[in-house]
């Protein structure tokens, strides 16, 4: 069945109204998408009810679901960005391009992504003896989530915001740890000079940023997040959604090339997760199970890696 698009570019019984507004969809679809029905009419000077049946005609319940329609194409044959909420903008416009932004980062992310980098990043991740988190700003957000489900997993995590902090913890880093850093832009310049002391020592270091920036640049091993981040606007949202999503792919991978090991302190990790919560009307204090799991190959101990690297940095 042909898409909305090409039934368009069809449709010979047009008015010429809607021959003005077919030509304007044709021409750029993408910049459709960040208008309202106001815009739209006034930049095709026709009226915003003839604006209503253009969509109607062509199997949209109304204008927000023929950008809906319209999103899906661009995304996939252009992959054009959704711009930022702007001054005039309805609600509908407000929901349409949050959640466009959302869509368009999460197939960007996966676009980016080389499989054998994730791979072994959830390796060094998997085997490490402690991981460190680097971040600031509103990217903070992401590297306390990933902290706390790598407490959740018993591994040794600490993540540092402040660039004291940051560059004081260098000294003690050790060939088995990881450093991850996590920037929106890759240019910031704390993270930057803590990530430059990190290369002094043994530790790998890790960066969730943008693919061509200067902290990729110095990094071992770059897992790229979306690109086009432009600070002086709400863009880099799209940004810190992408890290959030390479940060949940790590701790998911970790979770299966740890599993056996996990299984060890599985009923540990439990007692202390009740012990954060008021208890039931009728609590019923949990038994700390002490006792190993079996594991599936008797030679694995929980300081052991589930696989070798293979590789040398």
């Amino acid at each position: 069945m042909p898409n909305i698009l090409e039934r368009i570019a069809q449709e010979k019984d047009l008015t010429k109204s809607e021959h003005k507004l077919a030509s304007l969809v044709l021409k750029d679809p993408a910049a459709i998408l960040n208008e309202n029905i106001k815009q739209l009419a006034q930049r095709a000077g026709v009226s915003e009810p003839t604006v209503f049946r253009f969509c109607k005609r062509f199997g949209a319940d109304g204008f927000p679901s023929f950008k809906l329609v319209l999103s899906g194409l661009v995304a996939k044959e252009k992959g054009a960005k959704v711009e930022s909420v702007r001054q005039g903008d309805t609600v509908e416009d407000i929901v349409f391009k949050v959640l466009g932004a959302a869509r368009s980062s999460i197939s960007e992310t996966e676009k980016q992504l080389d499989v054998n980098a994730v791979a072994r990043a959830i390796d060094l991740v998997s085997q490490a003896r402690r991981i460190v988190l680097f971040s600031q700003g509103m990217s903070v957000f992401a590297t306390d989530d990933f902290e706390t489900r790598m407490l959740n997993l018993g591994f040794v995590c600490h993540s540092y915001h402040d660039r004291q902090s940051m560059c004081l913890c260098t000294p003690g880093l050790r060939s088995e740890d990881v450093v991850i850093a996590l920037s929106a832009t890759g240019r910031n310049l704390d993270i930057l000079e803590a990530a430059k002391l990190v290369r002094n020592y043994s530790a790998f270091l890790i960066a969730i940023t943008p693919y061509k920036s200067p902290l990729a640049e110095i990094s071992s091993l770059v897992l790229p997040s979306c690109e086009n981040i432009d600070i002086s606007n709400d863009s880099i949202f799209h940004n810190r959604m992408s890290m959030m999503l390479i940060a949940q792919i790590i701790v998911g991978g970790v979770m299966l090339r740890r599993g056996i090991m996990l299984k060890e302190m599985k009923d540990k990790l439990a007692y202390v997760r009740t012990k954060s919560y008021l208890p039931d009307e009728d609590p019923k204090e949990a038994q700390l199970n002490t006792q190993n799991t079996a594991a599936d190959d008797d030679t694995l101990r929980p300081g052991a890696p589930i696989t070798e690297i293979t590789w040398r940095y």
